[in-house]
């Protein structure tokens, strides 16, 4: 007999989110447990849901605040271990000589999984981030999950690294919101894209507002839709990831056997101008 297909519940919080880390916790808190109740396996939060995000609040945070995140993050860890569910969630952390922009994932069991820093910081980002400098995958209950934030998801790039490594599942925080309400539609084509691309099934977790500029979303290897938020409202949107459909996927097929090694050929006409 074969193995029984591998399926993973996932939920996307689309939360609102403050400049006031307490506030911030009690929402994750609340939100992990009604997930956990709900029988989700994983729960994603958005781009520094925790702390809030430095370009929107008009400030960064000083040093001496790290020891308050990482309170707050131990609190999380704790909740995942005891309601048994895998937590994803950003955050701003300190790394010694400067801030950097960070998706954490915590086990089941309240373990750190995996961190990921985020690495195409926008302009805004650079008045108050270093960007990380590695693309990271995890082992999620047998299943390979990369980690991406917002921006990153404009560059194809970093999601063919993670392709590399094997990633079936990506999973993404944005805070993407205030304004540039145009963008609704191209960031969920990029969503879409970057899912087919890959063959891979992505899911993405946005603040819940005002002015969106992408909603909270599911999306299959095919790069269809399999869930997603209203724009502007406090939700969770949920799915079962059936992780045989990415055997469907011919271009991540294609890639991994025709053109990984490739990619990076040279391909310039060469000069030939001659007479004959």
């Amino acid at each position: 007999m074969g193995q029984p297909n591998r399926t993973l519940r996932v939920a996307a919080a689309q939360i609102a989110i403050t400049d006031d880390i307490a506030c911030n916790l009690r929402v994750i808190l609340a939100t992990i447990q009604r997930q956990a109740a709900r029988g989700s396996e994983v729960v994603l939060f958005p781009e520094t849901a925790l702390t809030g995000y430095s370009p929107a609040i008009g400030h960064g945070r000083h040093a001496s605040e790290w020891p308050t995140i990482e309170s707050a993050l131990a609190t999380i860890a704790q909740a995942a271990q005891e309601h048994g569910i895998w937590v994803l969630v950003g955050t701003e952390a300190w790394v010694g000589t400067h801030w950097v922009n960070r998706l954490y994932a915590f086990s089941d069991t309240g373990q750190i999984a995996a961190q990921y820093d985020k690495i195409h910081l926008t302009r805004a980002d650079t008045q108050f981030y270093q960007p990380g400098t590695e693309q990271v995958v995890l082992d999620l209950k047998g299943i390979t999950v990369g980690l991406q934030i917002c921006y990153d998801v404009r560059f194809p790039e970093g999601y063919r690294s993670l392709l590399d490594q094997g990633a079936e599942v990506v999973m993404i925080g944005f805070y993407g919101a205030g304004s540039g309400t145009w963008k609704v539609p191209v960031l969920e084509a990029h969503l879409r894209s970057r899912a087919a691309e890959n063959g891979c099934f992505v899911v993405a977790a946005n603040v819940a507002g005002p002015l969106q500029i992408v909603v909270s979303q599911v999306v299959d290897p095919l790069g269809l839709m399999l869930a997603q938020a209203n724009q502007d409202c406090a939700e969770v949107v949920e799915a079962e990831l059936h992780l045989d459909r990415i055997a469907d996927s011919e271009i991540r097929q294609d890639f991994l056997s025709r053109f990984r090694d490739t990619r990076f050929r040279d391909t310039r006409l060469r000069d030939s101008s001659h007479d004959g």
